[in-house]
């Protein structure tokens, strides 16, 4: 039962990484930012596209969390003895419901981004993008755990190289060590947020040069 569990969310995670090859057309705001002096990108345009990074990763998080809590529900009822198969099909269909939103979220994000780009930056930013611009951050939630949230970021894994952690909540913005993100429920968590490269350094100065994950805790 637990290979089948496995399979059900290995095909869910392969069919949401199978959107990466819409950026051989579109760009990430991480792209558009890293290479945003050489194709001449106007401040007009930068504040344009980390605005609309900003509002669309928030919601994509956000279903991101509801589908997490969804797939510990799935895994659930395929744990039972003799499973509930009516019950485990709408089940499914709730989870493919909030996959293809998060589909539909990213894909926006992206058309937005690429509309706020002339077609000679387009052209431009092809040209100069590299292998290493078309690989995810992973954000991963353990499905046989509901109480833990696994953060996976490429790169060193040595102390001094590790992002920032912020925790905003109703008492506001404050630091956060790796290990008190991991004991974060995910019903508590309202979204995440990524920041990297130019994007992360302007927001939190040298305190965020490896990236920074931003937290945002449900109001209670």
């Amino acid at each position: 039962m637990k290979k089948l569990s496995f399979l059900l969310f290995s095909l869910i995670c392969t069919s949401l990484l199978a959107q990466d090859p819409l950026q051989s057309e579109l760009f990430t705001a991480d792209v558009v930012m890293k290479y945003r002096s050489s194709i001449d990108l106007t401040k007009e345009q930068q504040k344009d596209v980390k605005k609309i990074h900003q509002n669309h990763i928030s919601k994509f998080n956000s279903v991101k969390w509801d589908l997490d809590a969804e797939m510990v529900d799935l895994n659930k009822l395929l744990s039972q003895s003799s499973v509930d198969e009516s019950a485990t099909l709408e089940q499914m269909k709730v989870i493919t419901d909030l996959e293809n939103q998060m589909k539909m979220i990213r894909l926006q994000m992206l058309i937005k981004i690429k509309n706020e780009l002339s077609q000679t930056q387009q052209s431009k930013l092809k040209e100069l993008r590299v292998d290493k611009d078309f690989k995810p951050l992973k954000v991963i939630t353990d499905i046989n755990d509901g109480h833990k949230v696994k953060f996976q970021i490429s790169g060193s894994k040595s102390q001094k190289d590790k992002p920032l952690y912020i925790m905003n909540s109703k008492f506001g913005e404050q630091v956060i060590s790796a290990e008190e993100m991991s004991n974060l429920k995910p019903n508590e968590i309202e979204s995440v947020s990524v920041l990297k490269g130019e994007s992360a350094i302007e927001a939190y100065g040298n305190k965020g040069e490896n990236g920074v994950v931003v937290i945002t805790l449900k109001e209670k």
